[in-house]
């Protein structure tokens, strides 16, 4: 009897044991979700370098002051003109860079009438101008590349022999002279980049550019100065950087 009893009990097992694994051979677990895992961005990496850069500008010229000692002057002009430029620099990060610049600036004529004899007063003046300039790059890194800047320096102001006229006929004549004096700028614009290291880069630059003089060899006719010279500039030029 107990050998019976053992024998039903190991076969029920067994069927159990039958149908437990048949059931767990037909259940599957449900797929994992699938999670989309988005591609990296790429960072731009930036790296400190340095960089040349060749510029030409057409200055539109503000009428400047002329003064002479006894005389008041009315109508000054100054034309407008070219100027050339060439500098190097160094990139810091990504916004910031600076450059020295040297620039030279065609000789320009300079005419005004003395209010007192009606005298015209007849010269032209040259400068070249040093700066040492900063500039703020707003999206470093992209193809263009808005940007802000400033500049301080010095400016060699050379006049041409100064002729005066009265009626058409000429009265008196005054050699030129070198003035040197403060310059300053303050510039916008934007850089387009090129292949290869090489970008465009147009944009405005005030220049400031101080004070030039005539020479003063004849006593009736002291130096004149011509005071608060300065330009408003349209730039076009390259850069290349070695980076």
């Amino acid at each position: 009897m107990g050998n019976l009893r053992l024998t039903t009990a190991l076969a029920g097992a067994l069927i159990f044991s039958s149908v437990t694994t048949a059931q767990a051979a037909d259940f599957s677990f449900p797929p994992q979700p699938v999670v989309s895992v988005p591609s990296p961005i790429p960072v731009p990496e930036y790296t400190n370098g340095w960089y040349v850069r060749g510029d030409i500008a057409y200055g539109l010229m503000e009428d400047p002051d002329l003064s002479q000692s006894g005389a008041s002057f009315s109508r000054e002009s100054l034309d407008d003109t070219w100027g050339f430029g060439a500098g190097f620099g160094y990139i810091f990060d990504e916004h910031f860079r600076a450059d020295l610049t040297i620039d030279y600036r065609l000789d320009a004529d300079v005419k005004g009438t003395d209010g007192l004899t009606g005298s015209v007063y007849d010269t032209g003046v040259q400068s070249t101008v040093g700066l040492a300039n900063i500039y703020y790059d707003f999206a470093a890194g992209a193809d263009f590349r808005p940007y802000i800047g400033a500049g301080i320096g010095f400016s060699v102001n050379e006049t041409d022999s100064l002729s005066v006229f009265n009626g058409g006929a000429l009265v008196g004549n005054v050699a030129g002279k070198t003035e040197t004096s403060l310059a300053a700028a303050g510039m916008a614009g934007f850089s387009y980049k090129l292949d290869g290291g090489w970008l465009v880069d147009a944009g405005y630059r005030y220049l400031y550019l101080g004070d030039a003089k005539t020479g003063n060899i004849n006593p009736t006719l002291p130096e004149v100065s011509i005071d608060d010279i300065s330009s408003h500039e349209i730039r076009f030029g390259l850069r290349y950087e070695f980076r």
